[in-house]
Order: structure tokens, then C-alpha cells, then sequence
């Protein structure tokens, strides 16, 4: 006997079409409520909880992570720019703070003259300890002028000499002590004497070996046994007082440290000697 296929059709493709749509209930069906446990409240109720805010990873491009080197470098660039431009500030303030040491060194203006030396009280100078190279001569004597004015610098401990109005040596000198400081004024050279003895100071020294026991001895005052007297040498010597102040040559330790006198590297003394007429006016200044 046979059977009619039409009906069995309709059944099929209403049970395809039930499938498909009882496979889409579940995302359109709200989620339901967690099943209840031991912790949860009498009575079965269930509370929902607030979710916890997630904030999204932040992520950086490679575009925006190389604007971001960029910048750091070209600010690096700066501050580097800028610490180069303050060292070259600090370079230049220097070197002008020294070349206006020098211009003001080299360029003392010339002492007045004066009939009337106007001597003030001199100052005494602590002795410092020598320092290892004393300042070199400077020198542009011309053997053709004669030299006019003579500045002694104490504080300084150096001489400067003109020739005219132009500045033509220095040299580092050495000036009274505390106990026996070079006298501050206007003088002028009153005698030149070439191998000249001081009148007060000497030393003395061993009769058998010459060997000097004490270099600060006084004219008058007893030698110990087996020593004499001998007056100290004053080379080339250029008189500025009459009691025995003046420029000659001697031992420079390179602070104040004689009897009163302007003592001159021996060489340089040698040389200015024979420029210095009688007359030439002498400042001795701070």
C-alpha cells in the first residue's frame, strides 16, 4: 500500500525551521541568576553586584612613540646648547676680568711730581708663605731714554718703570717686613752707589769657615765667639731717604721681608742702575 509523501514533507521542514529557532533563543534570552549558595541571604534572594570598572589598555602607536624620541631628543639637544653657551660666558667673563687685571697693571697712571715729598705712615705687610716661582721680569727698556718715575707696588710686591709715559718693565721686588715696613710717600734717588754696605745691618760670621751664623745681625751689637761682623751688601744701590731706605739688589723669598729696603732681583738691579739719573722721582703706594 503506498503512502503520500506531502505530509512527511510539512512535518520535516517544520522541525528545520523549530531547530533554527530554538538555536537563536539563548543570545536573545536573558542571562539568568547565578544559582544560590550557602553565603547567600535567607530567603533566596538574590542582589545584583555592581561590576568592577575595567579601564582599557592604553597602547601607544610607533607614529606618536616616535614623535614622543623626537622630542626628547631635540630637548636634550637644547639643554646641552644651553650648558655650552654658559661655559663660553663663564670663558669670555673670565679672560676680560684678566685682561682688565693686566690693562690696569700696565697702564698706572704716572705719579705727580712734587717739590715737597709728602711721606705717609707706612703699612705693614703679614708675611705669606714663598710661593715656588716668583713673577718674571717684564722688560722693554729702550738704553736710549733715561728713566723717569719709578712706582713701587707693596701689596703688589712689584716695581713698575716708565720711561716718559710708557710703562717699560716690572718686576717682582721685596719690602719691608712687619716690624721694619718700606716707608709710604713721593721720593726722589738722592745717591747711587754701585757696590754700596748697608750702614745698619749685617751678619755675622764664622772666623774659620765664613760660614754665616746669624744674616740678621746690628751694627754695634756683639758677636758671638768665634764670629765678626760683616755689613750687609747692598749691590747697585739707588738711596730714596737719608736714613738708609732704597732700591737695590737682593734676596726676593717672594713676601715683605726686609729691614725696609726695596730689594730688586739682582740682574734687573744691575741693568736699572745705569738708566736712573739723580732726581728721578719714586712712589711708594699700597
Amino acid at each position: 500500500m503506498s503512502v503520500p509523501l506531502a505530509p512527511h514533507r510539512r512535518r520535516a521542514f517544520h522541525f528545520v525551521f523549530l531547530a533554527g529557532a530554538l538555536q537563536a533563543l539563548p543570545s536573545l534570552a536573558p542571562a539568568a541568576p547565578p544559582l544560590l549558595s550557602a553565603a547567600d541571604p535567607p530567603g533566596g534572594v538574590w542582589l545584583a553586584q555592581p561590576e568592577e570598572s575595567v579601564l582599557p589598555a592604553q597602547s601607544v602607536d610607533p607614529e606618536t612613540l616616535r614623535k614622543l624620541e623626537k622630542q626628547a631628543e631635540k630637548e636634550k639637544a637644547r639643554q646641552e646648547k644651553e650648558m655650552r653657551k654658559a661655559a663660553e660666558r663663564e670663558r669670555k667673563r673670565l679672560d676680560k676680568e684678566r685682561q682688565t687685571q693686566e690693562k690696569a697693571m700696565r697702564g698706572h697712571p704716572k705719579p705727580t711730581s712734587s717739590s715737597e715729598p709728602q711721606v705717609r705712615v707706612a703699612i705693614p705687610v703679614r708675611p705669606q708663605a714663598p710661593p715656588r716661582v716668583l713673577p718674571a721680569i717684564w722688560s722693554q727698556l729702550v738704553p736710549s731714554k733715561k728713566i723717569t718715575s719709578l712706582v713701587i707696588h707693596v701689596r703688589q710686591q712689584k716695581l713698575y718703570v716708565y720711561q716718559g709715559k710708557k710703562l717699560a718693565a716690572i718686576a717682582p721686588i721685596c719690602t719691608g717686613n712687619a716690624t721694619h715696613p718700606t716707608p709710604m710717600g713721593r721720593f726722589t734717588i738722592i745717591q747711587k752707589d754701585r757696590n754700596h754696605l748697608s750702614s745698619r745691618y749685617g751678619c755675622f760670621v764664622d772666623n774659620v769657615t765664613g760660614r754665616i751664623v746669624d744674616g740678621n745681625a746690628i751694627l754695634g751689637q756683639r758677636p758671638p765667639p768665634g764670629t765678626h761682623y760683616e755689613a750687609a751688601e747692598m749691590p747697585h744701590f739707588l738711596r730714596i731717604t737719608s736714613d738708609g731706605v732704597g732700591l737695590h739688589g737682593g734676596y726676593l723669598p717672594g713676601y715683605a721681608a726686609s729691614h725696609g729696603c726695596i730689594r730688586l732681583p739682582k740682574s734687573f738691579a744691575s741693568e736699572l742702575f745705569e738708566f736712573v739719573p739723580d732726581g728721578t722721582p719714586v712712589s711708594v703706594v699700597e
